[in-house]
């Protein structure tokens, strides 16, 4: 249903022949299933699943038939290219990635790659994988063969057309190197890693245009402060923020309501850089057994369930770990799906089968002041009304109010502001309670122009 526009001018107020004009926008409005982005959920496998062909099929089935989408383990450099080039030749070993990468396509899922760490033979420190490369070239080498093996048009898939072709379409560049344990040495800074990053973005790009090169992984914990470490690699690069992909994050923060806060903070910090469409992916997130299982079970179900729909512009979620860790794997021992994985399995489900609320938008111009209202379908008892203004780092909450219920099937809004003396540009966001079955809706955004006074 169409919505319907209309200007409706009304008279001068008195001898200052101030116009006002009432704006009414009706926007139509119905209750639908919240989406879930397209290859939304994935998970870490372990190493162990690279190493293990025998584990993998029935691995595999279950994290396809749970909802996933990708598989996040590492493009060992050192495994791939233990030698360095021989006369300028780079010579790789791709035998244990082919078998691992046929087993995913075979079973419906794709390879999210992290390409680390220095092979020994290229690292600042000799020997050590966790040190900075010794230069970007050989590394940006290495991740163009990843790409080149691999991705949209690679020789992986030119060689095995018996296969579904499920190229890898996004990269992981280093793990966590907010982390001393795998970013260190005297070379290790905030700078010296968005170097390396633009580095290998530009020579994916160069292979395959399309994909999507994501920073970081960085890890955000009691210790860690990776939004510091976050605005020092912007810093670092005012001119390459634009090439940004994708931000990896790791909220290792605690339970549920932190590892939001987190996610939250990193948006935050993006969109003060102007970065508001730069995804978040959170491309590890896990709690171990200082945690109880219960606990453990909730927490990966409601994040499954909540992300998605938080309006933070989270694209990707892949909990650590599926096995080969006892104290983090989200699976039994014996490798059967268990209660930690089934909750998330069921969060997923739960993603899909909620509500997302419609906000309706109504504006009114009058001398001095603005009224937004509208309706909300369907009804949603104790949810909040936020009116944003746009500004040049996203949109910010100017006014909030609680909802009206009309009846069973819809709300209602209202709120008025002063008016400006410049056009701007509002939308109203409506988040329900958390137990409600429902997840926030946001309005269409709307441009009011300020009243001329004469």
């Amino acid at each position: 249903m169409s919505a319907i526009r209309g200007r409706v001018c009304v008279r001068a107020i008195s001898h200052a022949l101030v116009l006002a004009c009432l704006l009414l926008v009706f926007t139509s409005v119905k209750a639908h299933a919240a989406a879930v982005p397209t290859g939304f959920y994935g998970v870490n496998s372990g190493s162990g699943l690279v190493s293990n062909p025998a584990a993998r099929p029935a691995a595999f089935q279950t994290m396809r038939a749970g909802g996933l989408s990708y598989v996040r383990v590492d493009a060992s450099w050192g495994g791939v290219e233990p030698a360095p080039p021989v006369a300028g030749v780079h010579t790789y070993d791709w035998a244990t990635y082919d078998s691992f990468v046929a087993d995913l396509a075979r079973n419906g899922l794709r390879w999210y790659p992290v390409i680390g760490y220095s092979t020994p033979w290229a690292s600042s420190a000799a020997g050590d994988p966790f040190a900075p490369p010794s230069g970007d070239a050989d590394y940006a080498a290495f991740v163009a063969a990843v790409a080149k093996r691999y991705g949209a048009s690679g020789s992986f898939w030119a060689e095995h057309p018996e296969l579904p072709r499920l190229p890898t379409t996004a990269y992981g560049i280093w793990n966590e190197p907010s982390n001393p344990t795998f970013w260190h040495g005297a070379e290790a800074t905030p700078a010296r890693y968005m170097r390396l990053y633009l580095a290998a973005r530009a020579a994916i790009k160069a292979v395959d245009p399309g994909a999507r090169v994501a920073a970081g992984g960085l890890l955000d914990s009691g210790v860690v402060n990776a939004n510091a470490y976050l605005r020092a690699m912007l810093d670092s690069a005012p001119a390459a923020r634009n090439q940004l992909d994708a931000l990896g994050w790791h909220p290792y923060v605690g339970g549920l309501d932190e590892v939001l806060a987190s996610v939250k903070r990193a948006r935050s910090t993006l969109n003060k850089y102007g970065l508001t469409n730069v995804p978040i992916e959170i491309s590890e997130v896990g709690w171990h057994t200082g945690f109880t299982l219960a606990q453990r079970a909730q927490w990966i179900r409601g994040l499954a369930a909540k992300l998605p729909h938080a309006g933070l512009n989270a694209t990707r979620l892949m909990p650590y770990v599926w096995a080969e860790s006892p104290e983090w794997q989200i699976t039994n021992p014996d490798g059967s799906l268990g209660q930690i994985g089934g909750a998330y399995f069921a969060g997923i489900r739960d993603a899909s089968a909620q509500t997302r609320v419609r906000p309706g938008l109504e504006v009114v111009r009058r001398p001095g002041r603005v009224r937004f209202s509208g309706p909300i379908v369907p009804a949603v008892p104790g949810a909040r009304a936020s009116l944003q203004r746009k500004g040049s780092n996203g949109f910010i909450t100017v006014r909030r109010s609680a909802v009206r219920r009309l009846g069973n099937t819809r709300s209602r809004f209202r709120m008025t502001i002063k008016s400006r003396r410049r056009t701007s540009v509002y939308r109203v966001v409506v988040r329900p309670p958390p137990s409600s079955g429902h997840v926030r809706g946001t309005s269409r955004e709307k441009r009011v122009r300020a009243i001329r006074r004469r």
